[in-house]
């Protein structure tokens, strides 16, 4: 069945479900997540009937955008989906900052060279973060 790539942030409720289904369940404060998602500057969400993918973009008004959250539904990757969200993303990006802008993303093991295949590169960079709680 063809999927549909719509430009829009996901609901809570569609970020939690693929969130889990990738197995990133605990990755997230959940009580945070509605307003973390009302934050976003844009994203994409991927449907063939039910819910298969996802992708949003935070970033700074001005210069740095960030891809969070790419995620695609383990019953229907290695078709594309991935990348078609990414290449949206970037699309919204563009069209949002026309000029010189950072892009930058964290890329999990498994799609790493989904993103080489895209342009991304991994500089003299060590990424790194750090959650805090109370």
């Amino acid at each position: 069945m063809p999927y549909t790539v719509t430009a829009r942030v996901p609901t809570p409720e569609e970020h939690r479900f693929l969130a889990e289904a990738v197995g990133w369940g605990d990755a997230f404060w959940w009580e945070a997540m509605p307003a973390s998602l009302a934050g976003s500057t844009c994203g994409v969400v991927v449907h063939d009937g039910g819910l298969i993918g996802m992708g949003r973009v935070v970033e700074d008004g001005a210069f740095y955008f960030y891809i969070e959250d790419v995620a695609v539904h383990p019953d229907h990757r290695a078709r594309g989906i991935g990348r078609a969200i990414v290449e949206s993303l970037v699309r919204q990006v563009r069209d949002l900052a026309p000029g010189h802008h950072f892009v930058g993303l964290f890329a999990t093991p498994e799609a790493e060279a989904l993103y080489r295949s895209l342009g991304w590169e991994a500089k003299e960079m060590l990424g790194m973060w750090q959650v805090l709680r109370d």
